[in-house]
């Protein structure tokens, strides 16, 4: 039997003030920052078998899509939300919220890189199309990773 987490419930927030999260309204599927170190080989010319070293983590970029609601969403809105990020230019903290028994956090700073919005003429949402790109520390469940 598989213990599989179904992926419905998880959240991203955005530090609003230090230490405080607010999570980021009417979300749609979140694709978090992979986490990949690049390698280098160094076999040498004696060995039989190939041999590596890890070099440093990097991140990759977050993206997720929201139903965007450009005023009375203040997650979303040019004056408190990641519009006002994107402007700014402004490194925040962000979280993303599993949903386990545990509710494992990963949390991370970085930058609202892309904020593509989309107003479909006959049918859909209105949405946005929204990239972090990280940068700076990143802590698993409270363990720092890269440090």
């Amino acid at each position: 039997m598989s213990n599989a987490l179904s992926s419905h419930g998880t959240l991203i927030a955005r530090e609003t003030a230090p230490g405080v999260f607010t999570t980021i309204g009417e979300l749609g599927d979140i694709t978090p920052p992979p986490l990949t170190r690049p390698s280098t080989e160094v076999t040498p010319q004696n060995d039989k078998i190939d041999s590596y070293v890890m070099g440093v983590i990097k991140r990759g970029e977050a993206t997720f899509p929201i139903n965007f609601i450009p005023s009375g969403e203040s997650t979303h809105d040019a004056v408190t939300g990641i519009l006002k990020a994107y402007a700014d230019k402004s490194l925040d903290g962000y979280k993303i919220t599993w949903p386990d028994a545990s509710n494992t956090t990963w949390i991370f700073s970085g930058y609202v890189a892309n904020f593509a919005t989309a107003a479909p003429a006959r049918e859909g949402a209105v949405s946005a199309d929204v990239t972090l790109r990280p940068s700076g520390g990143h802590i698993i469940d409270g363990t720092a990773i890269g440090v």
